[in-house]
């Protein structure tokens, strides 16, 4: 069975990919500029001292200045715009070279058709940007060669089809290969994604897990460590969550802790890191807050969770819930602070419960 994950956009898997890519743009530059010297060579034995010689050695001291500052600038280039028009412009000028080279060679020598049509192909699939940002220097390089094809071999019209099959062919395929390779980077970095995002996920609720949340808590206890500022953590706990999955099916609790994760969200900050810590555990990281404010959060999300009823199944469900809160202290990690959570929890469980009888208690959990 096929399984399918969503897309990234674009923004994402070329950002992803940033790095990677930046050093594939190195890579091809170096190539092509220390190529140009073997291509010089060749120069010098079909034109030997000639005009046209002297012309294609300066579009090709040109190139090889233009790669070696490209070089530089790649290693500074950390944005995908950027990128992508420092590529694209030094792309458009080594097509611009081999046009040049195709018109000042002799006709009698076919060699440089063969090395502009591995170019046309080469061109989509090694440089590592979007193919629609090199289709059109590479549409008007087709262009400008059938025009200048055709002025240079004027009476030999198998010649000038069969280069233009060839360089059309090589485009197309390359065109064809690079686009797939691009969506099958994708397609890897959306699974990867989506593999990544379900093993921190609670496949419940949606929020984050107890090993996300952790890593989290300890990276947040080490950054407000360190800049001097308060952060707490809350943790609700439901009750009797279990009798109700017992009694009326898992489908029930589901319904409920999904209903008391938006509950929750509704009352803590955009900012504040939720999770599902255990069966019946909700936590919350609070950044920059301090004692008295996460007291004042957590009697709102308590409230709000118990507030109203949840529907299931044409009736009513009450739920009630206890809330634990604690700071952080000096040299806290994320388990000290949440076992003193835990403990704050614990005392606040039997001063709710003595304030409800048996009867009310059995009111609020059950369904009317």
């Amino acid at each position: 069975m096929a399984v399918h994950y969503p897309d990234v956009n674009d923004e994402v898997y070329r950002l992803h990919y940033l790095k990677q890519d930046r050093i594939q743009s190195r890579r091809v530059v170096r190539v092509v500029m220390w190529a140009l010297p073997l291509l010089a060579f060749l120069d010098f034995y079909l034109l030997v001292m000639s005009d046209a010689f002297w012309a294609i050695s300066a579009v090709r001291i040109f190139i090889f200045a233009y790669s070696w500052w490209l070089l530089k600038k790649l290693g500074t280039i950390h944005d995908l715009a950027t990128l992508t028009r420092q590529v694209s412009m030094w792309s458009a000028a080594v097509l611009l070279m081999q046009l040049i080279n195709d018109v000042m060679l002799p006709t009698s020598y076919f060699g440089h058709y063969l090395f502009a049509a591995w170019m046309c192909m080469i061109y989509f699939i090694a440089l590592p940007i979007p193919v629609g940002a090199l289709r059109p220097a590479m549409v008007l390089f087709l262009v400008l060669s059938f025009f200048s094809l055709a002025l240079k071999v004027k009476d030999n019209l198998p010649y000038i089809l069969s280069v233009a099959v060839m360089l059309l062919t090589s485009a197309y395929t390359g065109n064809v290969i690079g686009a797939y390779l691009h969506r099958y980077r994708k397609k890897i970095l959306s699974a990867e994604m989506e593999i990544e995002r379900q093993a921190i996920t609670d496949p419940v609720t949606g929020v984050v897990n107890r090993r996300e949340f952790i890593r989290v808590s300890s990276n947040e206890i080490q950054r407000h460590g360190r800049l001097g500022k308060n952060l707490s953590v809350l943790i609700l706990d439901l009750d009797h969550l279990k009798q109700i999955s017992e009694n009326y099916g898992r489908h029930a609790s589901d319904i409920v802790l999904i209903e008391v994760t938006k509950r929750v969200k509704r009352a803590t900050r955009d900012y504040d890191c939720l999770a599902r810590f255990g069966t019946e555990e909700f936590c919350v990281l609070l950044p920059d807050t301090s004692a008295e404010v996460a007291g004042r959060i957590a009697a709102r999300a308590r409230e709000t969770v118990i507030a109203l009823p949840i529907p299931f199944s044409g009736k009513e469900l009450r739920v009630t819930a206890s809330v634990g809160v604690a700071t952080m202290l000096e040299g806290d990690s994320a388990e000290t602070i949440l076992k003193r959570a835990e403990e704050a929890l614990n005392k606040s469980k039997p001063a709710f419960k003595h304030q409800m009888s048996s009867t009310q208690m059995n009111q609020e959990n059950a369904f009317i």
